[in-house]
This record gives structure tokens, sequence and C-alpha cells, in this order.
């Protein structure tokens, strides 16, 4: 008997596991603990199935589960647990068919059971059901009238089924219940204004306003539907309204003078907008939160420069040697391509006062396109004595250092970065991922050129494990081997590894033709560089005309090879060099 009984408190563990309620029907109450009931020795067997089922199914067994609980409903046809669990076996397996056959059967036995119609209402919603899906919402409603989550599901299956206005009609019950709420509100919003509704959608945010008067962000939202659809008369009333409790209300402002624009009145939204970076009574971090959008819609459209660069000017002209003033301004002028002012006025932050590292880098960047590398070095020197973890500064002088053929310089700085990634936890600098296998690569291209060779193998082969697919470590590792005519078939593999992962890339093709040149193989090597000089960029760069020149020379079109040295001294390529071959080859 006390095997018995342990089977039947296991069974109900199981079942509790499962989230299921196991009511059964008067005449079979297997899972019931009421002691005028006797347990059989059919209970006893078919509860020993079920708990075999819902092992297997916890183990994740599924084959066996499946087994287990058909063979449950064999001997018990009205086994709705049994059901329960083989309708989320289906849904896992993503038979949502199996899912709605199991939940629909379970529901006829056991209506009560608010789990089997969550898997039917979600089945059918897989199945894009939408409408059969909303329909087993409600009914759960009506059994949980107080799970106020169902309410969302429904409305949500409502507006997949495209039932806009019964799906407002459920928020609107909800509503009833729970009291105004922000977030009915909202889902409420795309509803009606998808319904064309819009003045319904308006009463709905006053009721909002009306609970919370001091939250004036329920008043712009007006504004923005009214200004979205077009209302622009009624949306600066109701900006206007947002003024009259706050004259200096900058987002009221703004969106005043966007709607005046939007009109088609120029002038007022220029009047508005000087009015709000004029003010001295509007702070400074409200105008540049205004600001922003500005700068960031100039990177999309060009034409609004001046317009943007004049609001800048009067954010300057109203918080004069202010850092985020004069910051703004720099990169206004950075977007419009007016850089050496850009760099005037970044060189003025810096010195202004402590800013963000983010600054000393965008002039680190500015000062690169505009290669003015003697800068970079100074100001890079400047920034990494101020940051001294800022890996950027450390970057930045080694790129300054190597573009001015400082090579040994270059490679000490990327050195000492690389080593103060190891350095005690006050000094360490974190280095990403990305940015670490630059200043690997940089590094492996410096130390080529001051013939430290050995290094220069190990910073590739370290960049190599960060990211084996990168084609500019594949090909300048190849190259550089190449050049000593050193582990040729390594670096033949290499290149041709970088040339499929690009295409069509001068630089790229040239190393692979050129390792062919160096394993004497003159026909593919002139194969190659045939093709590479159909590329467009190919007859302005003289190291490919040279290139070119020495792989027809081996290839006995020696006349072709003179000819294309010569290209070479015309593009600029080394005369003295250049001159000789011709002369004496």
């Amino acid at each position: 008997m006390l095997n018995v009984i342990r089977y039947f408190f296991l069974g109900l563990v199981f079942c509790s596991m499962c989230g299921v309620s196991i009511a059964r029907d008067r005449n079979k109450m297997l899972h019931s603990s009421s002691a005028d009931l006797p347990i059989t020795k059919k209970v006893v067997e078919e509860q020993a199935v079920f708990i075999e089922g819902m092992q297997a199914y916890i183990l994740g067994n599924n084959i066996d589960a499946i087994a287990r609980f058909n063979e449950v409903l064999k001997r018990d046809p009205r086994n709705d647990a049994a059901m329960y669990v083989l309708a989320k076996i289906a849904y896992v397996s993503g038979n949502m068919d199996k899912v709605i056959e199991y939940a629909e059967a379970a529901i006829k036995i056991n209506p009560d059971n608010e789990y089997y119609y969550q898997y039917l209402a979600e089945a059918k919603g897989e199945k894009k059901d939408f409408l059969g899906a909303s329909n087993t919402y409600e009914r759960l409603i009506k059994l949980r009238p107080k799970d106020y989550d169902y309410y969302y599901d429904w409305a949500y299956m409502l507006t997949k089924a495209d039932r806009l206005k019964e799906a407002i009609e459920a928020y609107n019950l909800l509503e009833v219940k729970t009291g105004v709420q922000e977030e009915i509100i909202f889902q409420k919003q795309p509803l009606w204004i998808k319904l064309g509704r819009i003045e319904e959608s308006i009463k709905d945010i006053e009721k909002l306003v009306k609970l919370y008067p001091s939250e004036t962000r329920y008043v712009g939202l007006i504004g923005e539907i009214y200004q979205a659809n077009k209302m622009y008369e009624k949306a600066i009333q109701t900006y206007e309204r947002m003024l009259a409790a706050d004259a200096n209300n900058s987002d009221a402002l703004l969106a005043m003078a966007e709607t005046y624009r939007k009109k088609g009145d120029q002038a007022k939204h220029d009047e508005i907008i000087q009015k709000l970076f004029n003010s001295k009574d509007v702070g400074i971090d409200a105008k540049i939160l205004t600001f922003i959008p500005y700068i960031e819609k100039l990177a999309r459209d060009s034409s609004i420069k001046e317009e943007v660069l004049k609001m800048a000017d009067m954010i300057v002209a109203a918080h004069p040697n202010n850092v985020k003033a004069t910051t703004a301004r720099a990169d206004v002028l950075y977007n419009i391509g007016r850089k050496k002012e850009a760099q005037s006025e970044y060189s003025k932050v810096i010195r202004m006062s402590d800013v963000p590292a983010t600054v000393w880098m965008q002039l680190y960047i500015l000062n690169f396109e505009l290669e003015e590398f003697d800068t970079l070095i100074a100001c890079t020197q400047q920034g990494m004595d101020k940051y001294p973890r800022d890996a950027f500064g450390y970057f930045y002088n080694a790129l300054a250092h190597q573009q001015l053929k400082q090579f040994s310089s270059a490679s000490k700085v990327l050195l000492r970065v690389l080593s103060l990634e190891k350095a005690d936890k006050e000094k360490a600098v974190s280095l990403p991922p990305q940015l670490k296998l630059q200043m690997l690569i940089s590094l492996g291209d410096v130390s080529y050129e001051i013939k430290n060779y050995e290094r220069s193998d190990s910073a590739y082969e370290a960049a190599l494990e960060i990211d084996p697919n990168n084609a500019t470590v594949l090909n300048n590792y190849a190259y550089y081997l190449s050049e000593r005519a050193d582990m040729l078939e390594k670096a033949e593999r290499m290149s041709k590894k970088a040339n499929l992962l690009v295409d069509n890339n001068s630089a790229y093709m040239d190393t692979y033709a050129w390792i062919m040149y160096k394993m004497k193989n003159y026909t593919e090597a002139l194969e190659w560089m045939e093709q590479v000089m159909q590329l467009s960029d190919a007859q302005e760069r003289p190291e490919l005309l040279i290139h070119y020149g020495d792989i027809l020379f081996q290839a006995g079109q020696k006349d072709r090879a003179r000819e294309q040295w010569q290209k070479a001294i015309n593009k600029g390529g080394d005369k003295l060099i250049l001159e000789e071959k011709i002369q004496h080859q």
C-alpha cells in the first residue's frame, strides 16, 4: 500500500510541475485524494504510465513521452492532463494542428482550466487564425475576468485580425476595470489613427492630461498627432497651450517651429527658432537636446546646412565660451565639410576645460582626415597625457608616425599600448577587439618597414587569431612574405583567400600576381596582372605599373615592360631606379 500512495503523490507533483488542473469526471476521479474513493489497481496502473510520461517529458525524451501519454488516453480517453502535455509537446515541435486538436479536446472535458485556452489561442495565432485566437481569449477572459494580461492578448489578436474597433472595445473594457492607464491609452492610439478617428484619439489622451495635469508631455503628444495628420492650426493651438504654462518650454517651441515649417511658413519657423536659441532663460542642455535632431538630420539632408549652422551660431552667441555650445558648432562645421573651421573649434573646446575623451577623438579623426600628421602627433600626445587609458590616443599617434614614415616611433607607441592592455587594474587600457586588430595590422606593417620580421609576422598571426577572415591582414602578411621570398606557399594561400573574400581589389590581386612572380610562375603572374590593369585605379598607381613591367620583362615582353616602367615614372615612381631598369634591362 505504501508504494501505491507514493506513486499517487508523485503523480500529483509531476502534474503540478506542468501547471495543470487534473480535476476529472466524477465517476473517474483518478487524481483525486478524496478518502471516499477507492484506489484500484486500474487507477494505479494508469497513474504509473502517466508518471513515466512525465518523467520522459521532463528529461526531454518527447518521443517516449508521446507514447506514454497516448497509452494513458487509450486507457482513459477523458484524461485532459495527458492531452495538455501532448499539446505542449506538439507546440514545441511546431505542429499547431495537433496543439489545437489536443487543447480543444482538453477544454471539452475540463472547461475551467486556463492553461488549455492559452495553448489553444497561441496555436491559432501561430497559424494566423487571429480571429479564432481572439475568440479563445474572449472565452478565457470570461473564465478569468480579473487576469488583465488576457485583455491585452485579446485586443492584440483582434488587431492582427484587422478588427480595430473591437480591439479598441477590448481595451475600453479593460480601462473600465483598471481605470485610466497610460499603457492602455497608448495601445489604442495607432488604432484610432488607422481608423481616421483623430479626435477620438485626442479625447483618450485628454484623459491622461486631466489625470496628470503637470505632465506636459501628454499635451505635447496631442500636438504631435495633430501635426502628423496635417492639422496644423490645431497643433499650433496645442503648443500655445503648453507655452501658456511655461513660456520657455523648449519642446513646445521647437515643435511649434517645426509645425510652421511644415505648414510652409518659414519666416515664423525662423522667428521661433531664433527666440529659442537666443533666449538666456532656456538652458544650454535644453538647447543641445533640441539641436541634436537637426545635426542627425543634416547627415541625411545637406540642403539644411545653412539653417543648422545659423542655429549653432545662435547657441554660441547666447552661451559664449561654453563647451557644449562650441562643440555643437564644431560638429555642424564638420558635418557640412568645413573641416578646417571645425578643427579650430574643436581645438578651442579642448583648451576650455575638461571635456570627454570623445571630443579629443573627434579632433584626432579630423587631423588625420586633413593629413596634418605633425599636428595629430602633438594633439594625441596631449590626449594621452590627459587620458592615459584612452586607447584611441595611442592608435592615432601611431598612425600619424606611420604616415610620416617614422616607423620606429610608431612601433614603440603600438607596443606600449598593447602592453598596457595587460597592466594592473589602475593603468590597464581597454582594447576592443576591432581596435586591437587595427593596432596589430599597423604593428605588422611598421615592424616590416624596420626589418623586424619576427615581430611583423607575430603581429599578423595575432591579428588572424582575432579575425581569421580579415582580407587586409591576409593580403599584407602575404605581400610582405613575398617581398622577403619567405614561406611563399603560405603567402600564396593567404593571398588567394583575400581575393576570394574581396572581389576586384587591385592591391590584393597585385599581391597574388607578385607571389606568382616570386615563385617564378610568370605565366600565371602575367594573367593576374593583366586583370589588375583592367581595373580603373591601376593605371594611376606607380607600384602596380612597376610590378606589371617586371612581370612582362620576365615573361619575355621587354618592350612592353619598358613602356610600363616609363608610365610608372610619369605617375610619380622612383625615377632613378626606373630609368636604370629602362636603360640596362
